[in-house]
């Protein structure tokens, strides 16, 4: 596999919110004995938080430097982390984790950045980033659950180590790319190119932030439904692992079926937004576990076809000098979603049900795939 220290530090990356994220609300709600709309404040301030690290992460990549960059969201989280594991306490939690989101805004923009500039040579390194992400999402979500019920302490020293060790992999393993300048007159795209071109990554980028809106509600507030049904804290944490070996398993095989085209990229993420949407229409009055289960496993399906596709989309838009930035936008709504999602989907519920809720979810999902249909193809920049 190329490039494969790279994708390593990448999986340590994914391994360190694996251990955080699933047991945020839980922690939030049934350990500091907040509501669930104090959890969604605090979720809210994390993702507003690592939103404007998305954004300055991809600034900064692109007009800065690229390894410095990664070093400042990198250092800025094991700071973080490292004292949540000495104050794990109200009120200096909601600080430390809005700290924490700010850094790892900033690095998972500034790695992104640098796979989008390797993309060129590797054109699978997105679905193999993917790939062995999920593998270490399996083993930190499995340890999670454990973990939380010894120590949260555990949590967040184990996150802060493996974010030391990807700071470590980045100084070693990683180098800066230069940025090719034009001689002459800037390139440019004709006015009616260029909108066709920011139509097409702003509706992929609303796909992303209705994505991770209805996603965050297995984060957060699918796990107070699974606990309010006696499902115990692991059965829950289980649910991810189920999903990362999911991914693993059957991603090799699905990607192979999609050339590197954008008309394949794009049909991957309306197929996703679809299997998305089935896995809210399980969750309507679902009691039983193998419910949960059958909705996770759509989820699964559905991170493979969409999640993937859309960096490899947003990618075919970016040229040498703002790929960073195009790559900082898909996370910036990712992050944008994961802030909106938890307040969101705890207001619906109140107010609904979560039957009816998850039934919005749906629709909106559906609403979504139809939209994406006008998704054009990026047009060429060309010399003035």
């Amino acid at each position: 596999m190329k490039n494969k220290f790279v994708l390593l530090a990448d999986m340590l990356v994914n391994m360190g919110i694996g251990l955080i994220m699933p047991i945020t609300t839980l922690y939030v709600h049934n350990s500091l004995h907040k509501s669930l709309v104090v959890a969604g404040y605090v979720l809210l301030g994390f993702s507003g938080a690592m939103t404007l690290g998305n954004l300055l992460g991809g600034r900064l990549f692109d007009n800065w430097h690229q390894k410095k960059t990664m070093y400042l969201g990198g250092t800025i989280q094991v700071i973080a982390l490292l004292l949540l594991t000495v104050f794990p306490v109200w009120p200096l939690y909601p600080f430390l984790l809005v700290l924490y989101g700010l850094g790892l805004g900033i690095l998972n923009s500034a790695v992104n950045g640098y796979l989008a500039f390797l993309q060129k040579d590797d054109p699978n390194i997105f679905n193999n980033g993917y790939w062995l992400a999920n593998i270490g999402m399996a083993l930190a979500t499995l340890l999670s659950g454990l973990l939380f019920d010894i120590s949260i302490r555990l949590i967040f020293g184990g996150s802060a180590l493996l974010f030391f060790m990807t700071l470590l992999l980045i100084r070693v393993k990683f180098r800066d790319f230069s940025v090719e300048k034009h001689s002459g007159r800037p390139l440019a795209v004709s006015q009616k190119s260029n909108r066709a071109n920011v139509w097409g990554i702003t509706l992929v980028c609303v796909t992303m932030i209705v994505i991770w809106i209805c996603y965050e509600q297995w984060n957060s507030n699918v796990s107070v439904l699974m606990t309010g049904q006696d499902i115990s804290v692991s059965r829950y944490s289980m649910l991810f692992t189920i999903s990362t070996l999911e991914i693993v398993v059957m991603q090799p095989f699905i990607t192979r079926l999609f050339p590197n085209t954008f008309r394949a990229d794009k049909l991957r993420v309306i197929l996703g937004v679809l299997v998305f949407a089935c896995s809210y229409l399980t969750l309507v009055g679902a009691d039983v576990y193998w419910q949960f289960v059958l909705g996770i496993t759509f989820v699964s399906l559905g991170e493979i076809l969409a999640l993937t596709a859309i960096p490899m989309l947003l990618n075919r838009y970016a040229q040498d000098n703002d790929r960073g930035t195009i790559q900082s936008l898909g996370s910036l709504s990712g992050s944008l979603g994961r802030a909106l999602g938890p307040l969101s989907g705890g207001w619906l519920i109140t107010a609904l049900g979560y039957s009816k809720t998850f039934l919005v979810f749906f629709v909106v999902h559906l609403v979504m795939a139809v939209i994406l249909l006008g998704v054009h193809a990026p047009s060429k920049r060309i010399n003035e």
